[in-house]
């Protein structure tokens, strides 16, 4: 009876015995291969690594241009519209050339709403785009910054930034986006960060 008992508890200790290892195995892995040194952790001001690096700078330059290339196009519109206008007022209503040359000068003027409509969403896509790109070169900049020196994080310290007068839900959402509470200046690399892509 007691053979009969061992033989069947075999199967039991032998299923209780790899239970045990799958749990104990994960922790030991994320033991093995968790780095055996504190993080080195650095800081940023985000807002003024992007209104300091050059690359900020020369997409404002690109996009004054657009900006002036689309007022040009807009003066030029306006500029017919006006010309249009003046016409009419030297022909007598109701007259076959009256009414072609008010259809081109309502044509005109609708011409000269939906290209200013138009070129003003054009240039804030661009802008939008404009930001995106320089975030994105940052990011990748920050990283080889980080490899360089020996840094592990490099966080975006916003806890500089003041909050904003508002309502209490104003106020709670503007505290549940805020992700660092204190920094150490002493770990803020912003100059460093900057002055190293500006030179690349």
């Amino acid at each position: 009876m007691t053979q009969l008992r061992t033989i069947v508890n075999r199967p039991i200790a032998l299923c209780l015995l790899l239970l045990a290892a799958a749990v104990v195995a994960p922790s030991y892995a994320v033991r093995s291969v968790a780095p055996s040194r504190p993080a080195i952790i650095a800081s940023v001001d985000l807002e003024k690594v992007f209104n300091d690096i050059a690359l900020r700078a020369e997409a404002e330059i690109e996009l004054d241009q657009l900006k002036q290339r689309f007022q040009e196009e807009a003066d030029a519109m306006r500029k017919e519209a006006k010309r249009l206008e003046q016409d009419l007022d030297l022909l007598v209503r109701g007259t076959p050339q009256y009414q072609n040359a008010e259809k081109d000068y309502k044509q005109v003027a609708l011409d000269f709403r939906a290209l200013v409509e138009f070129n003003k969403a054009k240039l804030g896509a661009r802008r939008a785009e404009a930001r995106k790109e320089i975030f994105d070169q940052i990011v990748r900049a920050a990283g080889s910054f980080a490899g360089a020196h020996g840094i592990d994080y490099i966080l975006a310290d916003d806890s500089r930034v003041n909050l904003q007068e508002g309502s209490e839900l104003q106020i709670v959402q503007q505290i549940s986006l805020r992700r660092v509470v204190y920094a150490d200046p002493a770990f803020d690399i912003t100059d460093e960060l900057i002055g190293w892509i500006n030179q690349r």
